[in-house]
């Protein structure tokens, strides 16, 4: 056998060391085949998922103009029956109209200022309550908290933002509307049982988590780099964030403002329980008032005609808060661009 074995070792050597760069070349080809097919195959998937992105993009594009086309229409056929001057310059807003064709009403008077004046009032209240408590907080939390007490006061700060706005509502009528009454009879002041002082002064409580939890990541995300030169400098802690960390983080500083805007404007609980339902022209915010999207509910809820001018009146409300809503959303970006600009 050994010497069968030393016969056939020079052949099978041989063969083996022919057969081997096959096996090479075949390995390499199935393998840049499978390379080649796994690049096709993740190009078709990259291919799906930008075609799944776009549409939904597109999608919601659609929905936007779908919407704002909806409401645009009902506010034209609106402004086909009431003059403009009249919705918007007027000063009396009473949208009582008949409910069937077999009742009698009044034509009703649509002057949308005392509406649009209540809504600003109740807004301006509850930003100036919101604003420095919110960018407060977020300067505490991002600049002098330690780790510990920020790891668990930001958390219990934006509960308060998954609170219903009917507990805020409750809050207001049956807490802090007395408390603001016994105040204003102490120093001789009357305030109304349902006051635009108390749904502004708690809508403000609503909208401060928005603004503390946006205000502090926008803070916390100004570069160290920044501060620890300013420190270096000889400035002092609150001279570094009034000159430097603010100045660089303002733009999304006004986001989370406007975001505080929006939410108010668009508040409707809370003032339906804490102001009222009516549209009294005046500043004063010890009075009781209304705003836009209460007004809105007020129309739309009940056995009402669609083409009446009551209901179609809603809708230029409606129209009229998007617009004034895209304003400022224009002045933000000017404002936000012209300081991006400076300290990027």
């Amino acid at each position: 056998m050994g010497f069968l074995e030393g016969l056939l070792a020079g052949p099978k050597l041989f063969i083996l060391q022919w057969k081997w760069p096959l096996y090479f070349d075949r390995l390499f080809l199935i393998t840049v085949k499978t390379k080649r097919n796994n690049e096709r195959t993740m190009a078709k998937f990259e291919e799906l998922i930008k075609a799944g992105l776009l549409a939904c993009t597109m999608l919601s594009v659609l929905v936007t103009a779908l919407i704002v086309l909806s409401v645009f229409s009902e506010t034209f056929r609106f402004f086909s029956h009431v003059p403009l001057t009249d919705f918007f310059f007027g000063t009396e807003w009473s949208p009582q109209t008949a409910i069937r064709a077999d009742q009698a009403g009044s034509s009703g008077t649509f002057g949308a200022v005392p509406v649009f004046l209540g809504t600003f009032l109740v807004t301006l209240i509850a930003m100036a309550v919101a604003a420095p408590l919110g960018l407060y907080a977020a300067i505490y939390l991002s600049v002098y908290a330690g780790a510990t007490f920020r790891a668990w006061a930001k958390p219990v700060l934006e509960i308060l933002a998954g609170v219903p706005s009917v507990v805020y509502g409750y809050f207001a009528v049956i807490t802090l509307a007395p408390i603001l009454r016994a105040g204003g009879e102490m120093i001789g002041l009357s305030i109304a049982s349902e006051s635009a002082l108390t749904a502004g002064t708690v809508m403000g409580i609503m909208i401060t988590p928005y603004v503390m939890s946006l205000s502090e990541d926008v803070i916390s995300a100004v570069p160290k780099s920044l501060s620890f030169g300013s420190l270096a400098m000889g400035a002092t802690q609150s001279e570094t964030i009034k000159k430097v960390v603010l100045p660089a983080a303002l733009p999304g500083i006004v986001s989370a403002l406007l975001l505080g805007i929006s939410r108010g404007v668009g508040e409707t609980m809370v003032v339906v329980m804490a102001a009222g339902l009516a549209a009294n022209l005046t500043l004063n915010p010890l009075e009781s008032v209304t705003t836009a999207t209460v007004q809105i509910v007020t129309l739309l809820v009940g056995d009402h005609e669609f083409d009446s001018d009551k209901t179609l009146a809603a809708f230029a409300l409606g129209f009229s808060l998007f617009f004034m809503t895209l304003l400022l959303n224009i002045i933000a970006l000017v404002i936000v661009k012209r300081y991006r600009e400076r300290y990027d």
